[in-house]
């Protein structure tokens, strides 16, 4: 998977280089300038958001900005018309029941996706905070489509060896430990290396439909924040590309 984009939310991709050198295979979408799209998108800032990123296609690597905007991975789910499976990474499990049933947020929106998508088969969800799976219990009848990943063993035997069906990735960053990024919600354990790990294996064994990939800090952060950042995509790119 070569081609990607930058879906710029907060404009905190600006003060990052990791994509610059390649920004013939990719297209910048400033998002920046819509209201109502802090954590949540409303009716109105949905609407827009899709259309701003329509001709992006979904095979393709996606950087998100913040885990305030992981919302943004049911919009390129959403046009999926295959069967399909979601392989998550992430520190949260993103199943929270909306506040608001006409907004879609970045703590619900797998949840979403689980109720609204039909050609979802399965979440697998890798790095999740147990402390945090009560989410899960208002999955109803859904809960049976979420698999929770304790190990990388679990992961190679009870699913890549289950199923034949293309997968689409989700990585949050918060996932990794504070050792080796800073995003701006809290953090698992998971290394860089076992992240990797984890992506060769799919990339290897399934055919992926599209990745996206959030994390990144707030726009306040030093600098130094941000060129970890910068550094890790790059590390990401890398691996994803090189399979």
């Amino acid at each position: 998977m070569k081609n990607y984009s930058i879906v710029s939310m907060s404009k905190v991709y600006e003060s990052e280089d990791f994509y610059k050198p390649f920004l013939n295979n990719g297209e910048f979408i400033d998002c920046s300038d819509i209201s109502g799209i802090n954590c949540y998108a409303d009716d109105i800032a949905r609407r827009t958001l899709e259309t701003r990123l329509e001709n992006i296609p979904v095979n393709s690597i996606h950087f998100i900005d913040s885990g305030n905007f992981h919302y943004l991975s049911y919009l390129f789910l959403s046009r999926i018309e295959e069967d399909f499976e979601l392989v998550l990474f992430d520190k949260h499990p993103d199943c929270k029941a909306p506040m608001f049933e006409e907004f879609l947020s970045c703590g619900g929106w797998v949840r979403e996706v689980l109720f609204n998508l039909p050609h979802l088969k399965k979440v697998y969800m890798i790095g999740i905070d147990e402390s945090l799976l009560y989410e899960l219990d208002d999955l109803y009848d859904n809960r049976d489509r979420v698999e929770v990943i304790s190990s990388y063993d679990l992961f190679m035997g009870n699913v890549l060896s289950k199923t034949n069906l293309p997968v689409y990735i989700s990585l949050d960053k918060d996932v990794l430990s504070e050792d080796e990024v800073t995003t701006n919600w809290d953090q698992g354990e998971m290394t860089f290396a076992e992240l990797t790990k984890y992506l060769e294996a799919i990339l290897d064994r399934r055919e992926v439909l599209g990745i996206d990939i959030c994390g990144e800090p707030d726009t306040h952060e030093a600098g130094s924040v941000f060129s970890g950042n910068s550094r890790i995509n790059t590390e990401l790119l890398k691996c994803i590309s090189s399979v």
